[in-house]
Parts: C-alpha cells; sequence; structure tokens
C-alpha cells in the first residue's frame, strides 16, 4: 500500500507536524502518521527489497530505513498525497525520475494508469502524489488548516471502513489502527482484524 511511493523521499527539516499535515489537500482516505522508528518496524530488515528499489537507492543515495524522519499521508482512491521529511538530495531524485517541468517531476506508477509525481517543498519537506493525474502533487503545495485529525504520536493510521476493505473491513464507521510486535491491529467498532506486519505491503 505505502512502500512505492517510499522509494521517493526525503530532506532533513525543522518542518513541523502541524505544517506537514497541513500540506495533505485531502482527508477522503485512509489517514497515516509514521515516525522514522516505526518505519523500521514495519519495513524489518534490509535485504529483500526488490531490484528497482535497490537501483533507487544506489542511484539517489536514499534509503527510507536510514533516511526517513517523518511520512504522513493519506492514501486513498483514485488520489493518494505523502509529504516526507528527513534526508535527500532533491538534485539526485529528480535526476533518476527525468521528466521535471517547473519543480515538479513525474513517472508512471506501477499500477496502469496512475502517475508518481513529486515535488520539493520550500520548507523543506517532500511532497508525492499517486494519482490519474500526472501533477496531482501540485495540489500539496499549499500550506492550509489540517483537514485531519491527527496527534503527536510516533504511529497513527484510521480512516473510513470502505476504505480497508482489502482487509474485509467495509461502510463509514472510523476504523483505528494500532502496531503490536508482529501485527496491525484494526478496529471499528467491535470488529478487530489483525494484519501480519510482512502482508501489509502485499
Amino acid at each position: 500500500m505505502v512502500c512505492g511511493a517510499f522509494y521517493f523521499l526525503i530532506q532533513r527539516d525543522q518542518m513541523k507536524l502541524v505544517e506537514q499535515v497541513g500540506h495533505l489537500p485531502t482527508d477522503d482516505g485512509i489517514f497515516l502518521l509514521i515516525e522514522g522508528p516505526v518505519v523500521k518496524q514495519l519495513a524489518g530488515q534490509a535485504g529483500g527489497e526488490e531490484a528497482e528499489y535497490k537501483e533507487f537507492v544506489e542511484k539517489t543515495g536514499f534509503d527510507f530505513r536510514r533516511d526517513l524522519d517523518r511520512l504522513v499521508a493519506v492514501i486513498g482512491e483514485p488520489d493518494s498525497y505523502y509529504i516526507a521529511t528527513g534526508r535527500f538530495d532533491w538534485a539526485k531524485i529528480s535526476a533518476y525520475v527525468g521528466n521535471c517541468v517547473k519543480g515538479v517531476c513525474s513517472m508512471a506508477a506501477s499500477q496502469q494508469g496512475k502517475w508518481i509525481s513529486l515535488m520539493q517543498l520550500p520548507n523543506g519537506g517532500l511532497a508525492i502524489g499517486v494519482s490519474p493525474n500526472q501533477l496531482a502533487v501540485g495540489k500539496a503545495e499549499a500550506v492550509r488548516k489540517p483537514l485531519v485529525e491527527y496527534k503527536e504520536v510516533p504511529f497513527m493510521m484510521r480512516g473510513r471502513g470502505r476504505h480497508f476493505s482489502r482487509w474485509g473491513l467495509s461502510g463509514e464507521e472510523m476504523v483505528e489502527a494500532r502496531l503490536s510486535q508482529e501485527d496491525l491491529v484494526l478496529q471499528a467498532g467491535s470488529v478487530t482484524r489483525s494484519i501480519p506486519l510482512k502482508k501489509i505491503f502485499e
């Protein structure tokens, strides 16, 4: 779900969480807040990545296990938006993507009919859009009052049941997620789903 977008991150900065969330242009999807140490827990040990990701690391110097500080996102359909902070070399990343106009870079996503678009934010983060719109990331340029509710915690994941349909949930009831040692636990009212961490990105 999130792994593909992790390939295209990040720069060291002092961007505050409220500002980071304020770049998200929608709340229609699964809201995700994840701090760097939790990324390492979810990702597991290095070594099993696809060849595409290994090439990306080699050419850009960015490895999300090491260089990601924080990611906030709204993961929806058809559009998803990610705002990331950490350490990255924008010149290398934009060169890797290779299709940049006026500061917006884009490349075809692995999912047919979608594009990954990227833009370096003036306040030091990186915005990423995954959408049928090749320039969707432009919607994340402005900072606005956050459209989603959030807390300053290491991990937060919440959204309406319909956005969790791949895990057997549905409807408009709010789903809250928490991490256990080996599972992602989804709670929607009295309904609970436990998903092994190793299956989250499948």
